[in-house]
């Protein structure tokens, strides 16, 4: 049994699943929190993007 807790092998394989969820865990938050800003930035691009095709609709009409 002491055998079992003296030896270190695979310790690196596991040191880097944690490393690799916590930089994952990070990003999945970053995204969140950036995901909602750059959708309302999308659409209010689009928004300006519709009103300006609707206008040049309008002008070119007889």
């Amino acid at each position: 049994m002491g055998n079992f807790f003296t030896k270190e092998q695979g310790t690196a394989a596991i040191e880097y699943a944690l490393l690799l969820s916590l930089i994952g865990m990070a990003v999945i938050g970053s995204l969140q929190a950036l995901g909602s800003n750059l959708f309302d930035s999308l659409s209010m691009l689009d928004q300006v993007f519709v009103t300006t095709q609707l206008k040049e609709d309008l002008s070119q009409q007889p």
